[in-house]
Order: C-alpha cells, then sequence, then structure tokens
C-alpha cells in the first residue's frame, strides 16, 4: 500500500512496506530513484538499529546477541500506518518476537514525512519500550535519479557543501562492508564541491563524512536540477552510487557508522551509537528540497 502527500509545488510518495520513500516529485520531475536489480533495487531504507554491517553479521549488546543484515531489520519488518494528512504521513514499527531474534530489545520506530513547499522532512522517532538499556544508530538512505534532465549525464553533477571541506574521508570495503579506520581518502582537496564521476564507485564503497561539520550538501547538475539535504541531528553524511554505472546517487545521513576496524560489534561501544533508558526516546530529522 502506498500512500501520496503534496504541497502546492511538489508531492511525495511513501510505502507502507518498509515506511520507505517511493517518489518525489517537482514540475512533473521523479527525483528518486526507481530502483533497478540490475544495480540497486532499493530506493530510500530506514536504516535501524544499525547503518552498515556488523562483522559476519553479527555482535553482541549489553551482553545480549545480535544478528542482523546490513542496515539492520526497520527495512525488512512491517510497518502500521499511524496518521495520515494532506502533507504529511506517519508510520509505526513495534518489537515483536520475530525482530528479538535479531535484536533482543523492545522498541517503537516511528517514521514520519511531512512535505511543505518544496522540501520534505524525515523524521524518526525511536522509543525504548523495554526493561533496560537500548542502544542503536539510525539512517536515511534515499538515492536520487542522477543525472534529472535531459541530455546530461552523471558527470555533469556535482556535491557542493556549504563550506570548504579538509577532512579525509573514510571508504567501506566492498564486500564486507567493514571500514579500515586507519585508512582515509582525499575527496574533496580543500574545496566544497565534489564533481561526480563513476570511476568514484568502482573501486571503492561510498565516501563517509564521519564527524562532517557542514550540515547542508546540494546535489546539482548543469540544468539547475536538484536536491538539497540538511542533517542537523546527523553526525555523519555518505554519497554513494553502485557499481556498474547507475544513475543515481545516495545522500545517506547517518547519526552512527558501519563497523570499523577497531571496533568487535559490541553495538554500545560503536562510534555513534545512541543509548535510550527505559521509557526514553530519541527523535533525528532530515530534510530533502527539491531544486
Amino acid at each position: 500500500m502506498k500512500f501520496n502527500i503534496k504541497s502546492s509545488v511538489a508531492s511525495a510518495t511513501v510505502g507502507l512496506d518498509g515506511a520507505m520513500l517511493n517518489s518525489l516529485k517537482k514540475d512533473g520531475t521523479e527525483y528518486l530513484w526507481q530502483g533497478d536489480a540490475k544495480f540497486w533495487g532499493n530506493q530510500a531504507p530506514v536504516c535501524f538499529p544499525i547503518v552498515g554491517v556488523l562483522p559476519d553479521g553479527e555482535g553482541y549488546a549489553f551482553g545480549k546477541r545480535c544478528v542482523m543484515k546490513r542496515h539492520g531489520i526497520a527495512r525488512i519488518t512491517p510497518f502500521e500506518l499511524l496518521e495520515k494528512s494532506d502533507n504529511s504521513v506517519s508510520f509505526i514499527q513495534r518489537s515483536s518476537d520475530e525482530t528479538k531474534k535479531a535484536y533482543p530489545f523492545d522498541y517503537e520506530l516511528t517514521v514520519k514525512y511531512t512535505i511543505d513547499g518544496s522540501a520534505v522532512t524525515n523524521e524518526y522517532i525511536v522509543k525504548n519500550t523495554g526493561s533496560g538499556k537500548m542502544p542503536f544508530s539510525i539512517g536515511g538512505h534515499p538515492a536520487f535519479n542522477c543525472p534529472l534532465c535531459k541530455g546530461e549525464k552523471f558527470e555533469d553533477y556535482k556535491v557542493v557543501f556549504d563550506r570548504v571541506m579538509t577532512k579525509r574521508v573514510l571508504r567501506p570495503d566492498h564486500e564486507t562492508g567493514l571500514v579500515d579506520i586507519n585508512e582515509r581518502f582525499d575527496a574533496l582537496d580543500g574545496s566544497d564541491t565534489l564533481p561526480m564521476s563513476h570511476d568514484l564507485f568502482e573501486e571503492k564503497d561510498s565516501m563517509i563524512f564521519d564527524n562532517i561539520e557542514s550540515k547542508c550538501a546540494t546535489l546539482i547538475g548543469k540544468c539547475g536540477r536538484g536536491v538539497k539535504i540538511e542533517y542537523d541531528d546527523m553526525a555523519n553524511l555518505l554519497i554513494w552510487s553502485a557499481v556498474g554505472q547507475p544513475d543515481f546517487v545516495a545522500l545517506e545521513p547517518w547519526t552512527g557508522l558501519s563497523t570499523c576496524s577497531d571496533e568487535d560489534g559490541t553495538l554500545e561501544k560503536k562510534r555513534g551509537i545512541t543509548v535510550l533508558a527505559p521509557g526514553e526516546t530519541a527523535t533525528f530529522k532530515f530534510k530533502i528540497t527539491l531544486i
């Protein structure tokens, strides 16, 4: 089942399956990648209670064994519709016996989308409904069509940050998804602009801007169309495209990171982990503006 929300200038479609964005349109243009199994069949999954991977898919959280595939269980666990209006829709996922086989904690995850003008706010509300401490990370994974206009190509696009970037980036391993924390790579070379090239993603996986000072990044093409993403609540931003030269770029705001080489998969010790006490709630937002 899918739900449409709209403003006077733009619209969004959100699927009950994964509480995931399925479409973002403005002026008749589809901005969101529509999925292609040849490259990557997804669109904008919600990553929870991990982002990235655990070593060999396993770890521990306060002594409890966790077994999860890449990006956790939220994207593969049913949601229920919570509330719907013309410009907003929200969904809720509650822990179950099935989720606790992978992640042995009681939780409620609410995912809310609100459209205002050309902007869609993505909001994640996490509540610990159990009796003990609960560690997690969360993140968005929206992928955008690139190019957006006829006559353009992938290389006509660039990501522009709101400030000069000097920190070298991390790159996860293509196969394992693990991050060597001791190996960093030049990306912007002391500028605010990253030109897009398929070669960037062939040998290495995503570019991880960890503990990023910039809180606004814009993917823009020569025709002037693109997306701006603002992520004040997120410590990290990933830029990714799949191997094989697909026509998309993902801009992914995450609170945490995939497992790093100096970590052992213990969730509460991982970088960027949020730990909620029983009954406690945490909220995270980011905003996508269609240009």
